[in-house]
């Protein structure tokens, strides 16, 4: 399990703390989005539906849930690579969006933060 990285190390002029943190993120990520469907015994076969109402439902439901989660662990996987080709670049703390320093404070908190709170406020509008 990643120490928890501190406000001195996410600031430091050292990058190396944030790269190993978001490194541990993503084999996390990489980790539970293998393991999510390990649990199905045919993950590839079709969901076939009965002709009573409740047939396969429970599979069905598991499988799109499984699939929902598989997606936002795919774009959290994808801020995380953001944040860390950001660090390789140098600029890691800048926000893409209005090119200011992202506060401390936010990336304690979401080290793979690539926008500050209101360039990513306005972009979910």
């Amino acid at each position: 399990m990643p120490r928890l990285v501190s406000a001195t190390d996410v600031t430091s002029r050292d990058p190396d703390p944030v790269a190993r943190l978001l490194r541990a993120k993503l084999e996390q990520l990489t980790t539970e989005e293998s393991s999510l469907f390990e649990a199905s015994l045919e993950p590839t076969a079709p969901v076939q539906y009965g002709k009573r109402a409740g047939d396969h439902v429970a599979e069905s439901a598991d499988r799109l849930a499984r699939s929902r989660t598989a997606g936002e662990l795919e774009r959290l996987e994808e801020e995380v690579r953001a944040a860390l080709d950001k660090l390789n670049a140098g600029t890691y703390g800048v926000c893409d969006g209005c090119r200011r320093p992202i506060p401390q404070a936010r990336l304690e908190v979401l080290p793979w933060a690539t926008r500050c709170v209101g360039c990513q406020s306005a972009r979910r509008r």
